[in-house]
């Protein structure tokens, strides 16, 4: 009775969870009555909520000596090591307002806990397909709403284009306005479409089903109407290691179809590209629309800046939360490029041990993917798979995986992985 009770609990606090970040936009702007964000004071109490009843059963499995699996046991013990680290370097070595080293602390780490707390809690593949269910059901209602956003941007007042606060998406001398989808800036927004595009393809390659087909055009037609040229390059990517993972083989044969295929899509792309090049869209993505003339400059100068810095001062680093979405503005060496603003907050012994944890979770997804004939496993491994190709290609020049939404999805797909991973382990014990 108390584990259906505990089930019950966990089930229902994460699928509040998905539903408040996938309507934070809505939260922020219609419900939101003061200067005080409604829809971040309900995500973080939820993380509470869940970092405790984690810590909790934790605890109880410790002292009854509870046997966890060993894959769970390295990335819960990994995860812990980090947050133990983080916590004393920010109390001890940072010298930023506290408060922002505690929010930092909060962006990087708590944030990714459903990446424990899901497999600990969830133990009926049920309960991942419900999750998985609410997720993909606002996310497309707000994929609709995107394109609605563009095609109407003229008539639409402000608080249904852009969050509470924020000016509208577009470019120096056009009319166009970018959708968000109120999740946030334009990058954020077409990234999450990146996540959606990879579940659904790796839903598509293996099933077949038109009505896959038809979601997958849906969100390319939303991805494309950002003219966010990360993401576009994003869809290429998620394509082709999609179609590596399901067809790769190590053959002479299979590599020389992969060059021809390669060089066929490159060639029609190249093409197409030269056909329609005086089109704003062809000088977007190729870099000579003014706003990317701008944008590129200002992202080279913050690098080559990071660099210095780190060189100055390599263990300390800037201090956590300094570069994140809660940073000062004034005062950031870098505003976009995670992986430059994760070793700028934490130095590079730390940001080393960061960036390990999030590489042993892509080779996981990758030999779970190549080991289990489970199609539900396999699905979301290929679809974590591709979400961190393209995040970790993006992060050198995005922070887009910074955006609360993007990073929140990412840990809860590690998380129903684990999950799913466990479950079908226990059921079958083992995994081919």
């Amino acid at each position: 009775m108390a584990l259906s009770t505990r089930i019950s609990f966990s089930n229902l606090t994460v699928k509040t969870l998905v539903v408040v970040l996938l309507l934070y936009g809505f939260i922020t702007n219609f419900l939101s009555f003061t200067s005080i964000n409604l829809s971040t004071l309900l995500t973080d109490f939820l993380f509470l909520l869940m970092l405790a009843h984690l810590l909790l059963v934790l605890a109880y499995s410790y002292l009854f000596g509870l046997s966890l699996n060993k894959y769970y046991f390295f990335y819960t013990v990994f995860w812990l090591l980090l947050l133990l680290l983080t916590t004393l370097k920010l109390i001890f070595l940072d010298e930023n307002p506290f408060p922002e080293r505690v929010l930092g602390l909060r962006n990087n780490l708590i944030y990714s806990t459903l990446l424990i707390y899901l497999p600990l809690m969830i133990k009926d593949e049920g309960q991942i397909k419900s999750i998985f269910k609410i997720f993909l059901f606002f996310s497309l209602l707000l994929v609709g709403f995107s394109i609605i956003q563009f095609v109407f941007s003229s008539q639409l007042p402000r608080s249904l284009l852009v969050l509470r606060g924020e000016g509208r998406f577009g470019f120096f001398g056009t009319d166009i306005v970018r959708p968000t989808a109120l999740l946030g800036n334009t990058i954020i927004y077409a990234s999450f479409t990146i996540i959606l595009f990879s579940y659904y393809l790796s839903k598509y390659i293996f099933e077949w089903r038109k009505k896959y087909l038809l979601v997958l055009l849906l969100i390319t037609a939303a991805n494309i109407l950002t003219f966010t040229r990360a993401t576009l390059v994003g869809i290429l990517i998620v394509l082709l290691v999609i179609l590596y993972l399901r067809y790769a083989r190590f053959s002479i044969k299979f590599l020389m179809k992969g060059f021809f295929t390669i060089a066929l899509l490159v060639t029609l792309i190249l093409s197409a590209g030269y056909y329609y090049r005086d089109t704003f869209l062809v000088q977007r993505v190729i870099g000579k629309e003014a706003s990317s003339k701008m944008s590129t400059n200002v992202h080279i100068i913050q690098i080559i800046n990071s660099i210095k810095y780190l060189q100055k001062k390599p263990l300390v680093g800037a201090g956590v939360g300094t570069q994140g979405p809660s940073g000062n503005d004034e005062k950031k060496i870098i505003t976009d490029g995670f992986w430059f603003q994760l070793f700028l907050e934490n130095g590079m012994l730390l940001g080393s041990l960061y960036l390990l944890f999030y590489i042993s979770c892509v080779i996981f997804a990758f030999r779970t993917f190549y080991k289990t004939t489970n199609l539900p496993l396999k699905q979301i491994c290929m679809s974590f798979v591709a979400i961190s190709a393209y995040f970790y290609s993006a992060n050198f020049i995005n922070s887009a995986l910074a955006g609360r939404v993007n990073f929140v999805l990412y840990w809860l797909f590690f998380g129903l992985l684990l999950a799913q991973y466990l479950i079908v382990k226990k059921n079958s014990r083992r995994l081919i």
